[in-house]
């Protein structure tokens, strides 16, 4: 089967990112053709099926049409993959595909109103969370009168054995985050709120963070340097090595479709202190018991919650 895969970035930090890689190692070995076409990366890629179209802030919707006119014979006989649906509202008839199927990755401010102008211009959609698959079927009924909105679990590589970790008790809690350090979706403005309330909570804590960011610099300068460590971008074994000395994974973004980092976490033992914003990582952290989900974003009740977690026989977490 050819499949071609279309979205903005292929280069940056991200959970779609590490999926659209994940596919290019694997999907020639699962015997398909794949092809990769990214809407603003620039055309200077090694590999012969990853394409970028060099789109840019000065580009109107009428010269973005021309150029991805002159790639849409990559989608002929195949099966076009739409990760998050972007520009299929004026790009979608340049795609000659056998079928177009829509990959939806992530939650955002808007998105009910932009799955409404999918209308009639996907064959069906794949949702990572059922948060999603709930919120898709609402806005795209012809699709799902036609049991076209689905579900699609995230693989996640996990390692080869668990971690052995102390017992909590009586010892200083490591708290990860990963993701970009940035205001829009992140919010990572909020984690100094949450770190004063786990103080004031009296947890013996240590916040380690993976990632960068423009707010990497005011983020040093507001957590606590005596209960921060900054590791920066990682991947592989590093990555790995880093997530597998954590005991809880946190977030404090607006919105989430479902973070995979979450999930590598899990597959490491790490356990969730998850805010309930609605993203499949809710989910998830529910299903191992109400107080791993706090209320976005009360932080006391996140440092209560945690202070149960730690005050119970370690048999019992």
């Amino acid at each position: 089967m050819r499949l071609s895969h279309f979205f903005t970035y292929y280069r940056t930090l991200g959970g779609v990112q590490s999926i659209l890689k994940r596919h290019h190692a694997a999907d020639a070995k699962r015997g398909h053709e794949p092809a990769f076409l990214f809407a603003f990366e620039s055309d200077d890629f090694d590999e012969p099926n990853v394409t970028g179209l060099g789109f840019g802030g000065g580009h109107s919707i009428s010269s973005m049409r021309t150029r991805f006119a002159n790639h849409s014979s990559r989608f002929t006989d195949s099966v076009a993959i739409c990760h998050n649906m972007w520009g299929l509202q004026f790009l979608a008839d340049l795609m000659p595909a056998e079928r177009r199927v829509g990959l939806l990755h992530s939650d955002w401010t808007g998105l009910r109103p932009f799955l409404e102008t999918q209308r009639g211009l996907l064959d069906g959609v794949l949702c990572v969370s059922n948060a999603l698959v709930e919120l898709v079927s609402g806005c795209l009924p012809d699709l799902t009168k036609s049991n076209r909105v689905k579900l699609i679990p995230y693989p996640v590589d996990g390692l080869r054995a668990m971690p052995e970790r102390a017992p909590l008790a009586g010892r200083t809690v490591v708290i990860g985050w990963v993701g970009r350090m940035q205001t829009e979706q992140k919010r990572v403005e909020r984690l100094p709120g949450l770190a004063k309330a786990l103080e004031s909570a009296g947890i013996d804590f240590r916040f380690e963070l993976l990632g960068d960011g423009p707010r990497q610099a005011w983020l040093k300068q507001q957590l606590p340097s005596d209960r921060t460590v900054f590791h920066g971008r990682k991947s592989g074994d590093e990555y790995w090595a880093v997530l597998r000395r954590w005991d809880f994974i946190t977030s404090v973004s607006d919105y989430e479709g479902l973070p995979i980092s979450m999930l590598e976490a899990f597959s490491a033992g790490v356990l969730p202190i998850c805010p309930a914003i609605g993203s499949g990582g809710d989910e998830y952290s529910a299903q191992l018991g109400n107080e791993f989900v706090w209320e976005a974003f009360d932080f006391g009740q996140a440092a209560a919650k945690l202070k149960s977690i730690l005050a119970k026989p370690e048999s019992a977490i």
